[in-house]
């Protein structure tokens, strides 16, 4: 009985945190691109010291971008714009 009030008590924090929210917050989350950097296989051998020039991007790379890593993830891929 005492994990059901701890647990209808977590439930309640969160339904009064989540309508504290404005409106509007939930639009400006949803249009902000978040982007993480990522080594590519032509950045140098130590991750310490390679200046990371590829993007995270959650699947497959967005078109007009390459793969740039040859490790393979089935969430997401090591991408960069192709150099010229």
């Amino acid at each position: 009985m005492a994990y059901l009030k701890i647990v209808l008590v977590a439930l309640m924090l969160v339904l009064a945190v989540s309508a504290m929210r404005r409106p509007d917050q939930q639009d400006q989350d949803i249009s902000v691109a978040k982007r993480v950097a990522c080594k590519c296989d032509d950045d140098g051998p130590d991750i310490r010291s390679a200046t990371l020039t590829g993007t995270v991007d959650l699947g497959s790379c967005d078109e007009g971008w390459e793969k740039c890593a040859s490790y393979y993830t089935v969430i997401a891929d090591c991408c960069r714009r192709p150099r010229s």
